[in-house]
């Protein structure tokens, strides 16, 4: 059983350092985009790897997701209405769902959310060191609000998950700038989060495991 927690804590550790350099890199990728600079393949790629990680952490969401923690009824009423999908999509699609009598387990998504979930509560505190967003004067995300309620969380993904496909697929000014920048302020502080975190874990000096670089 030792062996097992050790394995299992080195595994998680590997887990967060890929979901650091996974956020950091959707961060550098995004601040290209926003400088309308040229964005390289493997820019490309991260921001389709980003994409699908925001619907993983929209899966952990709905997994995670308690009836005593909606404030209204209308709210989970809204929530159930926003989360429920309609398999006829898929059948349509050719897809056929057969019965099982075994029960998926969670995989990584719980893992996923509540790190986004930690990482939207220390985004307005994140240190002035840490902030780069483009052509911001003073270096601060403390404007920005924590989602307070399930749905105000939900919209925050799903506004990510907006800008990021948008991103990957279009010019970025058809998104919101306010929503850009809550965006790139999220991988911002996953991050940094990330690093601060593994440099206690690891006994690492340095305020950041990924410090910003530029692709040539």
């Amino acid at each position: 059983m030792r062996w097992m927690q050790l394995w299992d804590l080195r595994a998680g550790l590997q887990a967060l350092q890929a979901l650091g350099q996974l956020a950091e890199q959707t961060r550098t990728a995004l601040a290209r985009r926003i400088q309308k600079e040229p964005l390289p393949e493997k820019a490309q790629a991260t921001l389709h790897n980003a994409l699908d990680h925001l619907s993983e952490v929209r899966e952990g969401f709905i997994l995670s997701l308690r009836t005593s923690a909606v404030p209204s009824l209308a709210e989970l009423r809204a929530l159930v209405e926003r989360v429920m999908m309609d398999w006829s999509a898929w059948e349509a699609a050719g897809f056929r769902f057969m019965p099982t009598f075994e029960l998926a387990r969670p995989g990584d998504q719980i893992f996923f959310f509540h790190h986004a979930y930690i990482a939207m509560g220390i985004l307005p505190r994140l240190p002035n060191y840490a902030v780069t967003f483009p052509y911001q004067r003073h270096p601060s995300y403390a404007d920005i609000p924590v989602p307070g309620t399930p749905g105000e969380v939900l919209d925050r993904i799903e506004e990510m998950e907006h800008v990021v496909w948008v991103a990957e697929n279009a010019d970025l000014e058809a998104a919101p700038p306010d929503s850009v920048r809550r965006t790139y302020a999220f991988f911002e502080a996953s991050a940094w989060l990330v690093a601060t975190e593994l440099a206690r874990w690891l006994g690492r000096q340095g305020r950041s495991l990924f410090p910003p670089q530029r692709e040539a």
